[in-house]
């Protein structure tokens, strides 16, 4: 069997936790892993087993295994042919007490062996918030839980360490735009967690944005009169920009697409987002403005006081039109 030493050097004798766990760990760690790094720090210098820490921590050893898989995938410690040591600090950093905390990967996906009855009984029973989370997800969700959310739950709770309180905020954004499912709420429990949405006023900030761009894009799907369906992220965010930030009316969207259909045949989010382009850059907000912006276009050159140019066997219009809006779909 597989067989693991940490040589701590000073941390043999003296037991020290290094400043990175609390510094950047603390948070987004979970029970298991923090158990068995102060395990192995306890015991540096001496050999131990995944089956050794299985049975003096009350872990599977499937769980030990990961648990000490973690530590080294964040680069914490570095494994040897079974010889675990601490990371070196790369160059030119400066000590880890006076670093700004960085961004920390979170733990892999599905890495939680799935609770059995006795084992989610003993969790609850010794959190309260695992318990008020439970009983949140089943009125929010409206049916037992099934082992697959429970382990969900608790992953998010013990691992990406998110509060229950900001995961029954989440369940219930899931739950108004029926994406109930667990590889979506997985997806946005983690890109919460990834952006340190910890607190009930970070949740209600990211729920505000959540909830503009999914109207933005609604008014986008309705001016185009498509069916319904998810946005592509990129769909979003143009979606986002063209109603949030440039504030075109649903009118203005419909013009858009119309002619983005008169001329590609389908929905295209790259051609529609330069046909709004053009209008924003030329202060075109309204229909009234953009008949007067498109009649001033069509009108002869020397009625826009400009000279007639010399006769051309080919059509400029035409060629602008396929330059301009010949664009590879990329959106």
């Amino acid at each position: 069997m597989k067989e693991y030493r940490l040589d701590a050097g000073l941390w043999n004798q003296v037991f020290a936790v290094p400043c990175a766990v609390v510094d950047r760990h603390l948070k987004l760690a979970g029970k298991e892993q923090l158990q068995v790094l102060l395990w192995a720090l306890r015991h540096a210098g001496e050999g131990f087993t995944p089956g050794g820490l299985s049975q003096a921590l009350g872990l599977s050893e499937e769980m030990a295994e990961e648990a000490l898989e973690y530590w080294t995938a964040q680069g914490l410690l570095m494994e040897n042919a079974g010889e675990l040591s601490p990371a070196p600090q790369p160059e030119g950093l400066a000590p880890a007490a006076s670093a700004q905390p960085a961004p920390v990967p979170l733990p892999p996906k599905k890495r939680m062996v799935k609770p059995d009855t006795l084992q989610l009984a003993a969790r609850m029973e010794e959190s309260e918030g695992v318990r008020f989370l439970m009983q949140q997800a089943e009125s929010i969700l409206g049916r037992t839980l099934s082992p697959a959310m429970t382990t969900l739950l608790l992953t998010i709770t013990d691992d990406y360490g998110l509060p229950p309180e900001v995961t029954v905020m989440l369940l219930q954004y899931a739950q108004e735009v029926g994406k109930t499912g667990t590889a979506y709420i997985d997806s946005v429990a983690r890109d919460w967690a990834e952006g340190q949405v910890f607190t009930l006023e970070a949740a209600e900030r990211k729920l505000t944005d959540l909830s503009e761009r999914r109207l933005a894009w609604n008014k986008v799907s309705a001016a185009a009169g498509l069916p319904k369906r998810s946005p592509t992220k990129k769909e979003e965010e143009a979606a986002f920009k063209w109603v949030k930030e440039w504030g075109f009316s649903p009118d203005m969207l419909t013009a858009a697409y119309e002619r983005c259909a008169d001329n590609t045949g389908k929905f295209s989010a790259a051609y529609i987002g330069r046909v709004l382009e053009s209008w924003h850059a030329a202060g075109v907000r309204t229909l009234e403005d953009l008949a007067a912006y498109e009649g001033k276009k069509k009108a002869p050159p020397e009625a826009r006081g400009k000279p007639a140019p010399a006769e051309k066997s080919y059509d400029i219009d035409e060629l602008e039109r396929l330059s301009f809006f010949s664009l590879p779909e990329d959106l």
